[in-house]
């Protein structure tokens, strides 16, 4: 089988969605919509409970199929999930910020910046997706949140998806247009939980 990595990036889901790594099945699955069998893989990953990627993605799976409290009890098990640098831990509780202010439900918009604010720091704001904390908490202005990115083009593409799609929780003007430039599919931009979030958004705004 080809790199998985180039199979994404190609839009090559329907042989993706075979891969023997629960990663890139699930994101292929993602992709194709199939949200309920993404959880799954995602789930029933080895030692999924202990990878913060794997619970943000699959709480993703569940909200976009409809399971919202499901969704939630994924991304509340990533709070206590591992990553692999100082700044990664700063998604689950911005997740939990963002299903409060869908949901309506204050106590996860509460939670979620309570811990944001225990975890912000200026070296965390240094490496994404540390800047997420500061944007949400209001320590870093719009403008540098989406205009400080990478050198590197792939890199860059997936930081840019997902600066839109928390821009969009706070420009209610412009949403759509930040959601339609976080679900863009450029480069490896399927691997951000983001991505699939805003494809999900756009697709309530069109059934409205």
């Amino acid at each position: 089988m080809d790199d998985p990595r180039e199979l994404l990036e190609a839009g090559r889901f329907d042989e993706l969605a075979h891969d023997d790594h629960p990663l890139w099945r699930g994101l292929a699955l993602l992709e194709l919509r199939r949200y309920l069998e993404a959880s799954r893989v995602f789930e029933d990953a080895p030692d999924a409970r202990s990878s913060g990627t794997m619970m943000e993605l699959a709480g993703a799976a569940r909200w976009l199929a409809g399971d919202r409290e499901a969704a939630i009890e994924r991304w509340i098990a990533a709070l206590d999930a591992g990553y692999d640098s100082p700044s990664g831990p700063v998604k689950p509780p911005a997740l939990l910020v963002y299903a409060g202010k869908r949901m309506g439900d204050e106590r996860y918009v509460l939670r979620g910046m309570r811990l944001l604010g225990k975890l912000w720091k200026p070296k965390v704001g240094r490496v994404w997706p540390g800047p997420v904390a500061g944007f949400l908490l209001d320590k870093v202005e719009p403008e540098r949140f989406l205009e400080d990115g990478y050198e590197d083009v792939e890199l860059e593409a997936r930081r840019l998806a997902a600066a839109h799609f928390w821009a969009a929780l706070k420009d209610e003007d412009h949403a759509r247009e930040h959601y339609q430039r976080a679900a863009q599919a450029e480069g490896a931009c399927a691997l951000e939980v983001e991505h699939h979030l805003a494809r999900g958004e756009l697709a309530e705004q069109q059934a409205e």
